[in-house]
């Protein structure tokens, strides 16, 4: 492999590290809604280079994580309550595909995991952080057995918003009925039930759309 290749296989390779970085950043509000940063903060945040992070900006601005204001930096997207409404719309129809797909494919080591993580939500309680983690466990799972990597890019962002969402608002939400349709979708698709499957997971966008009108957001 000749110098130029490997450079690009780096840089590809950091500015992924760097998105992964400032996504968790965002997810948990470690970099505020509303806030304005700049890339030289992020840079410093990351100890990432100026290319990678670069990168990674445009990959998050392109998902309406960050806001470019010209002049003056990066503006943190705010939490509103008319961009959760059409992220639910838009990820309700292509959840429910990859739940389908994932039920018909599934490998019997993926279905062993996904009770795993059935399992493991069923008895995280109001463990909040361990229940995002068990999600995003999950989501990463189902992913990988409906192996339809156009639809986990368009859920991915999607996926974002609404951890981001949940964190937002964990003072506010009891997650009892979250962490009951979560597990019972997990173990629906490990048994290949790809209907009831689906049915649960449209009960957990309602779970978020409820909680969208439940509460007060930033408009």
């Amino acid at each position: 492999m000749g110098n130029a290749v490997l450079r690009e296989v780096n840089s590809k390779s950091l500015a992924e590290q760097a998105y992964m970085l400032l996504e968790e950043k965002l997810v948990t509000l470690q970099l505020q809604p509303g806030a304005l940063v700049s890339e030289g903060d992020l840079i410093e945040m990351t100890k990432i280079g100026r290319t990678p992070v670069r990168e990674a900006i445009q990959r998050l601005a392109h998902q309406e994580l960050f806001q470019v204001i010209p002049r003056k930096g990066l503006l943190v997207s705010p939490v509103s309550r008319s961009a959760m409404l059409n992220i639910l719309e838009t990820r309700k129809p292509l959840e429910r595909l990859v739940v389908q797909r994932a039920a018909l494919n599934a490998k019997d080591e993926q279905r062993s995991g996904l009770s795993a993580i059935a399992r493991k939500l069923a008895t995280s309680h109001e463990r909040f952080e361990e229940f995002l983690r068990l999600d995003h466990e999950l989501d990463v799972l189902l992913d990988a057995c409906s192996g339809n990597p156009f639809t986990s890019a368009a859920l991915a962002p999607l996926r974002s918003h609404s951890r981001r969402f949940w964190f937002y608002h964990r003072a506010q939400i009891q997650l009892s009925d979250a962490i009951a349709v979560h597990s019972q979708m997990a173990r629906l698709v490990a048994r290949r039930d790809y209907n009831g499957a689906q049915k649960a997971s449209d009960s957990i966008i309602g779970v978020l759309e409820r909680l969208v009108s439940g509460v007060d957001l930033i408009s």
